[in-house]
């Protein structure tokens, strides 16, 4: 039976004398990323293309070829929503009075500043154009 990538990229790295958060720290791939690429484990990515990546960015870091591995991941998604780990786990805590309260607050008065602004200006131009025609300076 031929050998899985996840068991050739262990392989590899225990060859090397590397551990995993020695890896983690050269690749910036984190270490639990990385145990789940060699178990064959894609579940932990949000999509194919991270795993992809991160299998490429691997190998590439052991001299391990993934080409074929990483070509037949290609145009298909083989993660569904249930395998989101992150979304899973996430503790979502309950919106507070306060972002609630901020919701219904009344709308911004920058927009009368603004107006206010502009109508001042306007008032000012009239003046001077009035005060310019009634001494005869135009």
């Amino acid at each position: 039976m031929a050998e899985s990538i996840g068991a050739k990229l262990r392989k590899a790295r225990i060859d090397r004398g590397l551990t995993l958060e020695q890896v983690a720290e050269s690749t910036c791939i984190r270490p639990d990323k990385l145990a789940a690429l060699e178990s064959d484990d894609y579940s932990p990515f949000p999509s194919m293309a991270y795993c992809r990546g991160f299998l490429a960015m691997y190998g590439k870091h052991l001299d391990v070829d993934v080409s074929a591995e990483t070509r037949s991941m290609e145009g298909h998604n083989a993660l569904n929503t249930k395998e989101y780990q992150y979304i899973k786990n996430a503790h979502i805590p309950p919106l507070s009075e306060d972002s609630v309260a901020a919701r219904e607050r009344s709308p911004s008065v920058m927009p009368l500043l603004v107006f206010g602004g502009i109508l001042i200006l306007a008032v000012i131009a009239l003046w001077v154009l009035l005060t310019v025609r009634r001494l005869g300076l135009s």
